[in-house]
């Protein structure tokens, strides 16, 4: 009779096996947790790109169609721009971005003289070849709530103020036309110009620009780092106004916006771009905006994770002059600059 011998793992060859098995299944893991996270971040990344390229060809349209509906030689500037929009509310804009506004005129009326211009009294008396539409109802054209434009022949200075009454007067002496008196307000419209209504205009010339046809878009960065649209009344100067409309999210992950401007500086303004400049002095119109022809604008995203492989480089100072650090941005982070130059449709011929 033959015995038999039963023979088994021992205890040492079963810890042995655990934990070269469990070694192994480390490494499928690890192997499989890093592709699931490259994965991840490209897909991250992939969205990142294909979202900001679609929302800087957006910006390009829109800035494109800015001063649209307004002749060229009519000096009135197509942009509104805030350099370093955070120096004005840093609660509100993210720190060291700039903000810019668009605006799109609409209806223009015809070009008067200025035969009178009275800024103490806030009047001005304009001379044009057809009868004002005045409202039998209260005495006032139905020109009150628009705005009127006025500037000097030859000049890129010109101001802008909100109509509160106009009245049909009597022409006065020998001369063709009608006269129309309007009485103006300096601080009624966001649109007017910010330097005041100094100047004397007697000479000139003047527009009325029906404000309902305007269309005016804001872009800003707050302090969340979103890029924002507004379409329609936004005070840049205060984000706070309870007559802003609510802005609403473009881009999300946004580090900078920087726009540079493009103007003409000779003293018969040729159209050619002869000086570039990344600041602007809203107080003294400097550059003048007047003279803007081209407009470059920066736009810096990041992706929302972060990765354990990718250096910590630092975040790019896209204007040089606006004396913003930025210690503390978010390390190990992928960044794309995009990057556009635009031509102001009423600056060019």
């Amino acid at each position: 009779m033959i015995k038999r011998t039963e023979k088994g793992f021992s205890l040492t060859e079963l810890l042995v096996a655990v934990v070269v098995g469990g070694i192994i299944m480390a490494g499928i893991y690890s192997a499989f947790m890093s592709s699931i996270n490259v994965f991840s971040s490209q897909q991250e990344i992939s969205q990142m790109q294909f979202n900001a390229k679609a929302v800087t060809s957006f910006l390009k349209e829109k800035l494109a169609n800015a001063g649209s509906g307004v002749p060229t030689e009519v000096p009135i500037p197509p942009v509104v721009f805030l350099n370093n929009a955070s120096t004005v509310s840093a609660a509100r804009y993210l720190n060291g971005a700039d903000a810019i506004q668009i605006r799109m005129y609409g209806n223009m009326g015809e070009i008067m003289r200025v035969t009178n211009y009275n800024n103490p009294s806030a009047t001005a008396r304009l001379r044009q070849p057809n009868p004002v539409d005045v409202n039998p109802v209260n005495g006032q054209n139905t020109s009150v709530g628009n705005l009127l434009l006025v500037w000097n022949p030859g000049t890129s200075e010109y101001k802008l103020a909100e109509i509160t009454s106009v009245v049909e007067v009597a022409t006065g002496g020998s001369g063709t036309g009608n006269d129309t008196k309007v009485n103006f307000s300096p601080g009624l419209s966001i649109y007017n110009d910010p330097s005041g209504l100094g100047a004397d205009y007697t000479g000139g010339n003047a527009m009325m620009i029906d404000q309902s046809a305007m269309n005016t878009l804001t872009f800003f960065v707050d302090t969340n780092g979103v890029l924002r649209m507004t379409d329609g009344y936004f005070n840049l100067q205060n984000p706070a106004d309870p007559l802003n409309v609510s802005a609403l999210p473009l881009l999300d992950n946004v580090e900078d916006f920087q726009i540079q401007i493009g103007y003409d500086t000779s003293v018969t303004p040729d159209n050619i771009v002869d000086n570039w400049s990344w600041t602007y002095d809203p107080a003294t119109n400097t550059p003048n905006l007047n003279r803007a022809l081209v407009l470059r604008c920066y736009l810096l995203a990041r992706s929302q994770r972060t990765e354990r492989f990718v250096s910590n480089v630092s975040r790019p100072d896209i204007d040089p002059d606006d004396g913003v650090t930025y210690a503390g941005a978010p390390d190990n982070v992928r960044r794309r600059m995009y990057s556009f130059t635009i031509q102001l449709r009423n600056r060019l011929n």
